[in-house]
């Protein structure tokens, strides 16, 4: 009986963790309950799935194994996090561009100051992750962990930095290749109002410039939508792939 409550516990430590950080999950709209409610119901779905503990472990042991099952919980998440980060970046950089980077406000559903463009690029990536049932690849990869990584597990194989480094370039690439369509857009319309400063030099181009850069920005935001749900769709892929490739590293 200890031994079936320790393997529950480790396994609902993961599994908790994961959910309580994870983006779309954690998010501050999101029950509590809800959150318990799912952790608890992997949990028990888990445990079915996978061997049991061979014998009850000693509390010192079980301690450390559920700071490991802690630590890899909150890896899970934050790979997760980035992505959802990478489309943050994105907007942040358009924001740049566009004259919004001074209009941040704070943000009670995401706990800090975003920008203006990035709540819009985050909620329209949220949406997708949902609509498109990515939270569902997301639940299996985290379920498969625990073949890639049995609790019993206290020794990893590799533990290098390598892999963290490639993954903040690709997560900088990512973010730029989103926000690339929109700052072309903003640096034509500053190339614009250059050549309407030069053949008509009584127009104050600092006056017609911040309104016109948000103008084209919100229209071509319209326009774009299409192609932008697109490219955001084509990111979650990348962190089901790097969520596997983690887990196999270890």
């Amino acid at each position: 009986m200890e031994s079936e409550l320790q393997h529950f516990l480790l396994i609902l430590i993961r599994i908790s963790t994961f959910i309580s950080l994870s983006p779309g999950f954690s998010n501050r709209a999101f029950p509590t309950a809800a959150k318990l409610g799912i952790s608890l119901a992997l949990s028990v779905i888990v445990m079915g799935s996978i061997p049991q503990l061979n014998a009850s472990l000693p509390m010192g042991l079980f301690l450390v194994t559920g700071i490991k099952e802690l630590l890899i919980g909150m890896a899970l998440a934050y790979i997760t996090l980035l992505f959802f980060t990478t489309v943050e970046i994105a907007g942040t950089l358009v924001d740049f561009q566009v004259g919004f980077s001074m209009g941040q406000i704070y943000d009670p559903s995401l706990g800090v100051s975003a920008s203006n463009f990035g709540r819009i690029y985050y909620w329209i990536s949220m949406g997708i992750f949902f609509i498109a049932n990515i939270h569902h690849h997301v639940i299996r990869s985290l379920v498969q962990s625990f073949d890639y990584i049995p609790l019993e597990q206290l020794s990893f194989t590799y533990m290098g930095t390598e892999g963290i480094v490639h993954l903040f370039s690709h997560v900088f690439e990512l973010a730029f290749n989103l926000a690339v369509p929109f700052i072309i857009v903003a640096l034509l319309s500053e190339l614009t109002l250059a050549l309407i400063s030069r053949t008509v030099p009584q127009i104050n181009v600092l006056i017609l410039g911040i309104p016109m850069k948000i103008l084209l920005s919100l229209v071509f935001m319209f326009l774009f939508l299409p192609m932008l749900m697109e490219n955001i769709a084509e990111v979650f892929p990348e962190m089901i792939k790097y969520l596997n490739e983690f887990m196999q590293s270890m």
